[in-house]
């Protein structure tokens, strides 16, 4: 009867926290779970300016410098599966409060490399973290959010990677001046918003949902004092949530495949934007970082467009018509070079670029994680998201690996095709095995 009464009191907690307007918690825990994404998207694309003089000072050959640049990423495949399913078993705040050392830890390790290998090295174990806070940062904003604001909570995550990236352009561009150590100022300046961040998720609890999975409640009582939540307060619970009994299986081949195939698409193109406009002979260095850095900022827009929208608009259309955009996009290109046989002019090729990063910034780029996120149940929520980053990264490696070596033998339309028939399988899989999760609660998707 004492358990009975206690889940009952624990269903009720769960309905307030979706009730409840934002407090200034739920802002600071979206602001500390968004510097992850941030630092991500910082150091991942920071690696794109820094290539442009560590190619020159290493002597790096093709494949060199796509190992430098894939390192990362296989560090987030093995770092997200590993800590995921870990956060689901010990809780996300274990883990949430100490990744960040780990990653100023390499971050300013990389920096003060020595040769390829070291950086390589120490580059891969950055990753590591970084995975590690995949697996957790939208798990934990979902887990916090009020049901009517979880799309805009949970958008905020990817602007944040948008904005760190942008931020790691604009830094090249400013310590372009300081020639063959510019890299190294680049790559260490990670580690200083890392360690603040450190510092401040030491004040952070335990997810409301994992607390009350695990009925530690301890922790939901710290929780409903954060939030200003008191037991004796009535749930206005007027929705009527309708969903399909979950099918997980179904599911994961959804979520995990169109993630996939979002960093297939996506990282090629995003990491190597500035060496591939240098090396078609578009601008010089400073010139082709600038306009990287109007596309980063495209990208931000795009971000921006899915925070204020996602909640009235829905996930599944966004991503269905982005993923069809990016294709079009590149197709467009690709077939400008097969017809004319020579690159296309800035004039067409920097306005399809813009839609490609808008699409996959405001869309695919946002909505692969968050369906990953509110898709599956607290139990497994982690290990899911911290699967969908190890296969998505599978997505990025062959991406980031293929995209230079493929640019170098036969041009940038082959490419490109490849990458059309992409966004169109992304398009269909979406149509055909998206759901739609706007307004409905966690637990209620999870029935």
């Amino acid at each position: 009867m004492l358990c009975q009464l206690c889940n009952m009191g624990n269903s009720e907690f769960l309905k307030k926290i979706d009730r409840i307007d934002p407090t200034r918690y739920h802002y600071f825990i979206t602001l500390l779970s968004d510097m992850g994404y941030f630092l991500d998207g910082y150091d991942l694309l920071v690696i794109g300016p820094a290539l442009i003089f560590i190619g020159v000072l290493f002597h790096l050959s093709v494949f060199l410098s796509a190992l430098v640049g894939v390192a990362t990423i296989v560090g987030q495949l093995i770092g997200g599966a590993v800590f995921g399913v870990v956060a689901d078993f010990k809780g996300r705040k274990v883990i949430y409060q100490w990744d960040m050392l780990l990653f100023a830890v390499f971050a300013i390790l990389s920096a003060v490399s020595t040769n390829a290998y070291e950086l390589i090295i120490f580059r891969a174990l950055l990753g590591l973290a970084i995975g590690a806070d995949y697996a957790l940062t939208l798990s934990i904003i979902g887990e916090y959010s009020p049901v009517k604001k979880r799309g805009k909570f949970l958008g905020t995550g990817l602007m944040s990677w948008w904005i760190g990236g942008t931020v790691a352009v604009a830094l090249g561009l400013i310590l372009l001046p300081y020639g063959n150590i510019a890299w190294r100022y680049m790559l260490a300046a990670g580690a200083i918003p890392a360690i603040v961040v450190l510092i401040l998720r030491r004040k952070v609890e335990e997810t409301p949902r994992f607390a009350v999975e695990h009925n530690i409640k301890e922790e939901i009582d710290d929780i409903k004092n954060k939030l200003g939540i008191k037991d004796d307060e009535l749930v206005n619970d007027s929705s009527n949530e309708t969903v399909e009994n979950a099918n997980y299986l179904k599911r994961a081949i959804f979520t995990f495949t169109a993630w996939f195939l979002n960093d297939l698409i996506f990282y090629g193109i995003g990491i190597y934007t500035s060496v591939l406009l240098l090396e078609l002979g578009y601008s010089g260095h400073a010139g082709s970082l600038e306009l990287t850095l109007i596309l980063y900022l495209i990208g931000v827009i795009g971000t921006l467009s899915f925070v204020f929208t996602a909640d009235r608009f829905g996930r599944k259309g966004w991503q269905a018509y982005t993923f069809l955009a990016q294709g079009l996009a590149l197709g467009i290109l690709g077939t400008y070079y097969l017809l004319l046989k020579h690159s296309p002019p800035l004039l067409l090729l920097f306005p399809m670029f813009a839609i490609f990063y808008f699409a996959n910034a405001g869309g695919t780029g946002e909505t692969t994680g968050i369906f990953v996120s509110e898709l599956f149940p607290t139990r497994m929520r982690t290990t899911a998201m911290g699967a969908g980053t190890a296969i998505s990264r599978v997505g990025a490696i062959i991406s980031a690996v293929l995209f230079p070596i493929m640019l170098k033998i036969y041009g940038i339309a082959p490419m490109e095709f490849i990458l059309f028939a992409v966004g169109l399988a992304g398009f269909i899989i979406t149509v055909v095995l998206g759901e739609e999760t706007k307004n409905k609660s966690l637990e209620t998707l999870a029935r």
